[in-house]
Parts: structure tokens; sequence; C-alpha cells
């Protein structure tokens, strides 16, 4: 059972916390994206209001200095999905422009909306702020005429790297998202789904010399005495709990008290927790993992329950921020460090306009001058030109091309002077170019994991078994006086030649009180056209009710096929299921008539 819980957590991984993120909303959640990342000489500042409270919410505090760069969220609690409304920001008596939430209908970039109408707003600050006292007001529409919206705030939150005289240099990594950790029932539609653990990566070119590094996470809807965790590079941190009738290892890190699980210092925050830990003993070259988890299986049968008598995990729980900080002395601080992380080329088409769309990263200090950036095809030069590396410490650069028909190698290459470590400045991609490209979908029949692949189509086994048993019946009902021991024996045989089939179940409609259970979905995806596909996202409906996204971040090959086991929750019988590829149209597709399969299905 175990093994079975593993598997299913590490295919959720997989599908939700490792694409990037969107600010579509999206009842699962919102996966975690590095939005800032850079080097300060000085410091990385969090400064906080918390816990669920009436707006107007107000947090105040001092700089040193003029921020580098900075960053403020609130959180706002919608109540439900369907409810809309406002929330606006004033910075040093500057009100910024209102921003409206709608719920499940939210499209903002900076609006992060999830589950039950959970909002988390980024604002960026950086030109806001100035050195010395800093006041920062935060309100809803909570208190409106005719208001739906519940409009509370749970916290407002600043993030400030401040530099100051000479001391440490500190690198920064910040994450930010809004996954919607859950268990089951707790969803909008018919089918329940779950959802126990995400995970966000955060790349670290070197430790040398590091002599502090710090991890921030912040959650919002917490509860004490449901059990949460959070891991770094697979690493428990925090202390157990002290609850009655738990074993060791158990954690309640989101317990609705901050600053009680690493650093010391305990604030009472209603519903919101943010925790900083050391993690220098942890941290590692390369990739970094923070992983936060909404509970665990205590007793073994599969499931992480908030209603078991002691809870094991949280009803729902929503990872909203995690931040990495890495100390260092100041004289080993040299320069800026760009990253040409990656190439995406969008709509090459023969004899169309295309965009080589390149995404760089500055993991050192934030340079004084442009960088150049130059696009080669082929080898040969296409376009040059300066480019300012943002505070955020990411920039990314469209250069046009218009290609003819054939297969190219793209090669993308960033350069600035004083540059600490140019060996990761250039990356390339190959690039097939021809007619639009034709995105097919097709489903095969759902599983359970831990079954084999059933083989052909369920609703012909079905048949097939209804038609045996008819016949069966049949001759029973006509049998000669006399003959019961070899129609008995004939029955018999019938039954045991069916219980040698594969599984299946018979087409019985699903109904409400039906135990929902996990099935493995195999959805297959192929490019049948001329050119490759550029990222694109699938969506699946269960009986007309959209259940998953999956993105393709790195989009189909000419002639590609990939084929995904996706999980979902359904209870036993047979379910309309449709798959639909890039459901909003955005791709050139030469053939849209194949971007849907829909049918019904036995989930047996």
């Amino acid at each position: 059972m175990r093994k079975r819980t593993m598997f299913l957590i590490t295919l959720f991984l997989a599908l939700l916390c490792t694409t990037p993120g969107s600010a579509v909303y999206d009842f699962d959640g919102i996966s975690f994206e590095i939005t800032a990342q850079g080097e300060v000489p000085g410091t990385m500042h969090t400064y906080g209001v918390y816990g669920l409270d009436d707006p107007p919410a107000t947090l105040t505090f001092d700089l040193d200095g003029k921020a580098q760069w900075a960053r403020t969220y609130v959180g706002v609690w919608g109540g439900t999905p369907r409810y809309t409304g406002w929330t606006d920001l004033t910075v040093n008596g500057r009100t910024l422009p209102r921003i409206r939430l709608y719920g499940s209908d939210d499209r903002s970039e900076n609006v992060y909306a999830t589950g039950y109408g959970v909002y988390w707003v980024a604002y960026d600050t950086t030109t806001l702020l100035t050195a010395g006292r800093n006041t920062i007001i935060a309100n809803s529409s909570r208190f409106e005429p005719d208001n739906k919206l519940d409009g509370r705030i749970y916290s407002v939150v600043t993030l400030a790297a401040v530099p100051d005289a000479p001391g440490i240099t500190t690198q920064y990594w910040v994450a930010e998202g809004n996954v919607n950790l859950h268990g089951e029932g707790w969803d909008t539609g018919l089918h329940s789904t779950t959802l126990d653990e995400c995970s966000v990566t955060l790349p670290v070119s070197g430790t040398q010399s590091v002599q502090a590094a710090n991890l921030t996470v912040k959650f919002v809807t917490s509860t004490r005495g449901e059990p949460s965790y959070v891991l770094f590079n697979s690493r428990d941190l925090g202390p157990d709990v002290d609850y009655p009738g738990y074993p060791s290892g158990v954690k309640d890190i989101a317990d609705e008290t901050s600053f009680n699980a690493g650093y010391y210092n305990p604030i009472k925050s209603r519903y919101v927790d943010i925790e900083v830990f050391d993690v220098l003993s942890l941290l590692k070259k390369g990739d970094n993992v923070v992983t936060f988890q909404r509970g665990r299986d205590l007793d073994g049968d599969g499931i992480i329950s908030a209603a078991a008598n002691p809870p094991e995990g949280e009803h729902y729980l929503h990872p909203v921020l995690a931040m990495l900080t890495l100390e260092r002395p100041r004289a080993s601080a040299t320069g800026p460090d760009l990253m040409l992380d990656a190439i995406e080329v969008k709509d090459a088409f023969a004899g169309e306009d295309a965009a080589i769309i390149l995404t760089i990263r500055n993991l050192g200090a934030l340079p004084s001058a442009p960088a150049e950036v130059k696009v080669r095809i082929d080898g040969d030069l296409l376009d040059a030109r300066q480019v300012t590396i943002e505070r955020s410490g990411i920039v990314q650069v469209s250069i046009p091309w218009n290609p003819t028909k054939g297969s190219y190698t793209v090669q993308g290459e960033v350069d600035i002077p004083g540059d600490v470590n140019p060996s990761n400045n250039k990356k390339e991609k190959l690039v097939t170019v021809g007619t639009v490209p034709d995105l097919t979908v097709s489903i095969e029949d759902p599983y359970r994991p831990g079954d084999a692949v059933q083989q052909g189509s369920a609703t012909l086994q079905v048949l097939a078994i209804g038609a045996a048993l008819s016949l069966a019946l049949l001759l029973f009902a006509r049998r000669p006086p006399g003959r019961y021991r070899k129609i008995f024996s004939l029955l018999l045989g019938t039954m045991i030649i069916l219980s040698l089939l594969p599984p299946v179940a018979l087409v019985l409609p699903a109904t409400a009180q039906d135990a929902s259970q996990v099935y493995l979905l195999p959805v297959t995806v192929t490019n049948l056209g001329g050119s490759d596909a550029p990222s694109f996202t699938l969506s699946v409906y269960l009986d007309g009710e959209r259940v998953m996204n999956k993105e393709y971040p790195d989009g189909l090959k000419v002639g590609g096929s990939e084929r995904s086991e996706l999980p979902v929750y359904a209870s036993p019988g047979s379910h309309t299921v449709k798959a639909v590829v890039d459901e909003g149209g955005l791709l050139k597709d030469s053939d849209r008539s194949n971007n849907v399969a829909e049918g019904t299905y036995v989930f047996s």
C-alpha cells in the first residue's frame, strides 16, 4: 500500500510541481516558479503581519537603505471560487491600481487564485520602498455594500534585498505559487481528487565560502493539530510534535504559530504560518529540492486522513512561498553570473514569422552594464542586441525569425563583463520547420495502479461477458428434464472462464455514494504535422468536469509521440472521458478535428 502511495505521489509531482507556473485559476493550484534570484551586497529582509483578520492590514518596517529588489505579497480569503471582489495596496502613501479578484475566472498575471477562493497576490515594490520608515496597507472589498467576497486578509509579507556597509553578501532564490494540497472530498466538482505534496527546485551553482543558508517557507489555511511537513533535499525540517497519540517523526510545521519550527520567536498567526530553517548542513551544489506535504499515511491504509484519530494531515493547506538565502563574506563576491536557461521557438513554420525566446537568469551580483545577447542559426549570426538585466534577475528576450523549410540548430549566447562563470552562457536547440503542426490525442482504457494494463476495449469485453451469461441462462431455462448436472457444469465452466479473463466491470452508472478510487488514464499526444509544436496544454474531462491539466513545456517534435498515464479519481463504473489538446487555441494547428478524443470508459 505504501509503495502505491509513493508511486501516486511521484506522478502528481511530475504533473503539477515541475511545470512552469500559471496565473490562471486552477482548483488544485498553481505550481511554484522562481520569480526572482540574484545577489545583493547586504541582506535579504523579511517583514510581515500574520494571521487572518479583517482589512485593512498595515505593515510598517524600517530599511537601512534603498532596496535593490523588493516584492510584497497579500493573502486574501475569498470564501468560495464563485465570489468576486477586489484588493488594493498602498505603499508609503501611493495607492496602486486596484486588482479585481475573479474567483474561478481569474487570469491576472500577479494573482495566484486556487481552491475555495484562496488568493495570493504579488506586487513589485522595489521602486516604492525608501530608506527609513515604510508603511504598507492592504485592503479588500469585505465591507463594501453588496460584496460577497469574504475579503479577510491572511497576511502581508514584504521581501527586500538591501545593500549595506561591508559585511556579508547574500545570494537568493525566491519561488512563489499557490498549491492547494488537499485530501479527498475537498473539491468543487462531482469527482473527488487529492493532492498530498508538491515541490520546487532551487539550483545552486556553488557552495564555496557559504557561512549561512536559510530556507523561508510560507503557508496559508494552516490548522494546528493536523500534521504537516517541509523537507529540504529529502530531509525533514523542524521538531516533532508533542501531541498525544503520535509516534516519533510526526511534525506540524503549519500549526498557526509562526517562527516556532526553525528560527524561534513564536508569533500566534491564525490560519497562517511562516518559518525560517537553517539548511546549511543539507545544502549541496546543483538542484536543492523543497517539498511540502500536507500529511503522511501513518496507519498504512493508503490514505492521509484528516478525520482519523489522531489526524494524519491537514484537510487542505496552501504553500505559497519558498526562499533560499546563502550568506558569504563580502570579499568572495566578484560579479554577475549570467546563465542562458532556456531557448523556446514559437510559430516556426515555413515562410511565416517565428520568435526565438531566450530566458536569461542572473545567479550573481546585479550588473551595472547591459549584457550582449546573440542568436545564430547554423552558426550564422541572426541578431545581436544589448539587454538590461532586471532587478529580479530574470529576463526574457524575443528575437524575430522567418525560416524556410528544413532543420536548423538555433544557438543562443549571453555575455557580460566580469561574468564569474561563463561556462553556462551558451545553449542550442534543434528545430524542424515545415508545415503547421498537427497535434492528435488518443485515450486508452483506464486501470488501477498495480493492475496489468488491459488490452483491447473494455466495452467489448463487457458485451462479450454479457452475451456469454445470457447464453448460459438461456440454456439453463430450456434445460431438458434430468439435465441439471450438465447445465450446472456448463454454468460453472462459463463462470470459471470468465474469472480467468482480465478483470472488468459491468457498465454501471457511477453514483455519488460510490467511493472514489485513483485510476491511471493512458493518454497519447502525437505531432503529425511538418513542424515542431511549441509548448501546449492537455486538458482532461470526466463526465463534463475538468479534472486535470497537463503541461508540455518542451512541446512536441515532428513525428514525436508522448504517452502519459494520468492519475484520475473516479467512482467505479462507466464515465465519459474527454481529452483536449490546446483547448484555448493558442497554437497554429493544421487540423483541429483531431485535437479531441472522447468516449465512455469503464473504471473497474
